[in-house]
């Protein structure tokens, strides 16, 4: 059994996985380690059935803008995806993470659905608008006025994708903490993580937005917290964002989770061969769909 990735690209050309930064390094890192291993585009209107085919047999690493129902088709063709169906949705899910860490009695800041025709403001000003499904850190506002939220709940934005409201955690503007969880050690049977903080010049502090990343030890207190979360999501790797939730840094709230994180700037701050650590982790989830 191998490893076949499949990338949700706006192309159906596969000589583009030479050259795109996360696929290219994904086929190096399965060369180094001597991998069954192949990888193909899912384009917007590849068959479910040809990419089932192409994975048969294999573990399917998927990456990339993909509809969930091609998650969902490759498990009920019984074929091992990482990351599953259930936890890729879950992570993805803004919303769906805050009502998690409730649950695990983990801090996070308030998060509520926006309705786009109720005009009364969920929060306190200021608090932040965002997509309840990942945008690689697009389409995050900070709402500081009445008149402000009017003119989003009137935008384009809020009428085209689903929404959340959040609450504003000051202290942690344009930085924050990232947990990368994958196979960083070969000799430990669960995912580790390699831990940076995230800065940022505007809101956001991912490197789609221009965010800049350096490493961070993290208190204990606050790697338990993270491992706790990660394990709870089923995700076999991926990342646990926090927020700063004092200046000091000594108390942090989970922001969000990712199922699908992108791994070039964490490649060249840290040395680590993270493709390689990926696919680790992937080919000790053969047995779970």
């Amino acid at each position: 059994m191998g490893i076949r990735l499949v990338y949700g690209l706006k192309t159906d050309d596969s000589s583009y996985l030479d050259s795109f930064f996360p696929s290219r390094r994904l086929a190096e890192a399965a060369r180094s380690l001597g991998l069954d291993y192949g990888a193909t585009i899912h384009a917007p209107e590849a068959s479910m059935d040809a990419t089932a085919a192409f994975c048969r047999g294999h573990v399917a690493l998927l990456r990339g803008e993909l509809p969930g129902s091609l998650y969902e088709h490759l498990e009920d063709s019984g074929i091992p995806v990482v990351n599953s169906a259930l936890a890729t949705k879950t992570a993805g899910d803004k919303l769906r993470t805050a009502e998690r860490c409730l649950v695990l009695g983990i801090a996070h800041p308030r998060t509520f659905a926006v309705g786009v025709r109720d005009a009364t403001a969920p929060l306190d000003f200021p608090f932040v608008v965002k997509p309840r499904f990942g945008k690689m850190g697009r389409g995050v506002f900070l709402v500081e006025s009445t008149s402000a939220w009017l003119d989003f709940l009137k935008s384009d934005a809020a009428s085209s994708t689903p929404y959340i409201a959040q609450e504003y955690v000051s202290a942690s503007h344009g930085r924050d903490v990232r947990f990368f969880f994958a196979k960083f050690r070969e000799n430990c049977a669960a995912a580790t993580p390699v831990v940076v903080l995230r800065r940022g010049t505007g809101l956001a502090s991912n490197a789609h937005a221009g965010g800049v990343m350096e490493p961070f030890e993290p208190p204990d207190f606050l790697r338990a917290e993270a491992e706790q979360v990660f394990f709870d999501s089923g995700l076999v790797y991926g990342t646990v964002d926090f927020l700063f939730a004092n200046k000091g840094g000594s108390r942090f709230v989970v922001c969000e989770t990712n199922a699908c994180p992108g791994f070039e700037a964490l490649e060249a701050i840290s040395g680590l061969d993270v493709a390689r650590a990926i696919l680790l982790a992937a080919a000790g989830a053969k047995g779970t769909p």
